[in-house]
């Protein structure tokens, strides 16, 4: 119901800018989803999970192989719908980490360069809370955030709220998404990907008026440990 009322809020209002500033607004609105900062070298890159574990991870190892950063961070997403009932039939299908781990070890990453976050997000929201979690306990203070282009602009935000200002965060979308801001409105794809980022958007805006999700960063568990043997 209440992702109901968002939509209805959100809907007529995106109506009504596009159809006062059309084509401009259009623009501003896929341009806005996008935060990418000027690359400088970090203490680690972060790989937002996400994306099926491809474009971002390898954006980060050619970031990586640059020598932006010494440690690439992987966070975790919840299984996908169906695979815990394939591995009941006895059908193994690589989730995203183990792409990431095969590209990793494919590009001749050192796995002792690479920490996991261990607990599957639901959301951007404990993505970056398990995150900022993490780069706490390790004493990170800087990050390369590697995401994609419509999803930069959201990730960042979070992170710094969650993180309460403390990291410092360069913002680097995939080179390998192909999200148009000047044109998403002609690609059915980019559009889907622009109004679920608004509606996100406006959710985290309730929630930034609301409870936040720093309280998470107190949980005592250790999220992330070194993978010297995952390879």
């Amino acid at each position: 119901m209440g992702r109901l009322i968002r939509w209805l809020i959100v809907f007529p209002l995106l109506g009504l800018l596009l159809y006062v500033g059309h084509p401009f607004l259009l623009r501003a609105m896929g341009r806005y989803l996008i935060t990418e900062d000027r690359l400088q070298k970090a203490e680690a890159i972060v790989v937002l999970a996400g994306d099926g574990g491809v474009a971002r991870t390898l954006e980060a190892v050619r970031l990586y192989q640059d020598g932006y950063a010494p440690r690439i961070i992987l966070t975790h997403q919840r299984l996908p719908k169906g695979y815990e009932a394939l591995a009941r039939l006895g059908i193994t299908v690589p989730e995203e980490r183990d792409v990431q781990w095969m590209i990793l070890k494919a590009m001749r990453i050192p796995a002792n360069v690479v920490l996991q976050v261990n607990e599957r997000a639901d959301s951007t929201e404990s993505e970056m809370a398990y995150l900022a979690r993490l780069l706490k306990q390790h004493r990170i203070g800087t990050v390369i955030l590697v995401t994609d282009r419509s999803h930069s602009t959201r990730a960042n935000k979070i992170l710094v709220r969650v993180s309460g200002g403390k990291v410092a965060i360069i913002s680097r979308p995939t080179r390998y998404d192909t999200f148009d801001p000047e044109g998403w409105w002609r690609s059915r794809a980019d559009a889907k990907e622009v109004l679920m980022e608004y509606e996100k958007l406006f959710n985290y805006l309730l929630q930034s008026m609301g409870v936040g999700v720093t309280g998470w960063l107190k949980d005592e568990s250790h999220p992330a440990v070194p993978v010297e043997a995952t390879f």
